[in-house]
């Protein structure tokens, strides 16, 4: 059994009704399991350059494709910008109330849980946005710094989004960082409603 989709129950949504229903895959993960996977919108980041090889032949009102690298410094070239950012939001803002939607990135290690976090963030206090990325993914999250710096410029968040990220994450490891009482949250993750997809990742 691995990871399904995960619902912030918050209360907020998004414009359209959305409530934040999420999953986090790689791009093979997403293509060859899509039909097991069953999600009704898709959001691929890819690379500039490179093959697109995740999910295809999707409606374009169900389907995101951005294009930027998985770097952190805003100077480089093909970088994740604000742009991309309210390009996200502004997809998030058409899903309907019972979309579920896949995001994956090449791996579904940074890019990905970052857009992720990024998303929830629109609907829940950083530090659970931050918490409740884990139990959508399939490997354990490096969440993208710039990207998450990105949203929570976008959000107006003050830095908080991006603290929350390093409280939990170690940068660049993979790992969730052991937290101390310090850094305790009062998330609680019977907040989210977790659909658990028997799905076969072997390759």
């Amino acid at each position: 059994m691995t990871a399904g989709f995960i619902e912030a129950r918050g209360g907020r949504r998004y414009a359209s009704g959305w409530p934040g229903r999420v999953i986090v895959r790689g791009q093979s993960e997403a293509r060859r399991h899509l039909a097991s996977l069953d999600p009704t919108h898709v959001l691929s980041l890819k690379a500039p350059g490179l093959s697109y090889l995740g999910p295809r032949d999707l409606a374009p009102d169900r389907h995101l494709v951005l294009e930027f690298d998985d770097v952190d410094d805003p100077a480089s070239l093909a970088a994740p910008t604000r742009e991309h950012v309210a390009a996200a939001r502004g997809f998030a803002d058409g899903l309907p109330a019972d979309a579920r939607l896949l995001i994956h990135g090449l791996q579904g290690v940074s890019r990905a849980p970052a857009m992720a976090i990024g998303l929830l963030a629109g609907l829940l206090p950083p530090n659970e946005a931050a918490a409740a990325v884990r139990a959508c993914c399939s490997q354990p999250p490096s969440p993208n710094r710039l990207l998450v710096a990105l949203f929570d410029e976008e959000l107006g968040l003050s830095g908080t989004l991006m603290e929350a990220c390093d409280t939990r994450f170690v940068p660049g490891s993979g790992t969730l960082r052991r937290r101390g009482a310090q850094a305790s949250t009062n998330f609680a993750f019977d907040m989210l409603k977790g659909c658990e997809a028997a799905v076969d990742e072997a390759p």
